[in-house]
């Protein structure tokens, strides 16, 4: 994963695309990635052609908290 701490758009669309490359990712684990604007940065790669599913969820936080309706993103298809 990478050690870039940059909260640059570039940067947050490299750091989601590597964290979905392992494995599907909600919203809430971009997050604690430096990804506060998930849903505008993965909009920005589907629009550079990449296959994202957003599939809407129900979990708990940390601290116990549950929160619905939360988004988890699966990488389908690269660029």
């Amino acid at each position: 994963m990478s050690k870039d701490k940059s909260t640059a758009s570039e940067s947050q669309r490299q750091r989601i695309l590597e964290a979905l490359r392992l494995s599907p990712k909600t919203s809430y684990e971009l997050r604690r990635l430096g990804c506060y604007q998930a849903p505008t940065r993965i909009i920005e790669l589907r629009r550079m052609g990449y296959d994202i599913l957003t599939e809407f969820v129900t979990l708990h936080d940390r601290d116990g908290y549950e929160h619905r309706g939360c988004a988890r993103y699966h990488l389908r298809g690269e660029a």
